[in-house]
């Protein structure tokens, strides 16, 4: 499985410590909040309302550096707005990789 990375905070920011912190304290805080609505919203049945979160979820997986995972994101996501759950555990094995690296930074 791939894993997360910060080299597109490295690129954007060019250097600057300061925004490139930015950025990381944004998917930091953010991320685990979309993780909790998007447990919830599986947890209830309510797939058209995860779908949204996880379309959020998908672009924080994509600045990560995952791209196989975006793409799963993605379809998982679609999956979601059609009623369906095809790819569910294969995107929550991305969401556990994802959580671990950022408790880590």
């Amino acid at each position: 499985m791939e894993q997360p990375n910060i080299e597109y905070f490295e690129k954007l920011s060019n250097n600057n410590v300061s925004f490139k912190q930015k950025l990381i304290d944004i998917v930091k805080y953010e991320f685990p909040l979309e993780l909790s609505d998007y447990e919830s919203l599986i947890k209830n049945d309510k797939l058209k309302e995860a779908s949204e979160i996880v379309h959020k979820l998908k672009h924080k997986i994509g600045v990560l550096g995952m791209t196989n995972s975006y793409v799963l994101a993605e379809t998982f996501e679609h999956s979601l707005r059609d009623g369906g759950t095809e790819n569910q555990a294969e995107f929550e094995s991305v969401l556990v990789t994802v959580k671990v690296f950022i408790d880590q930074l």
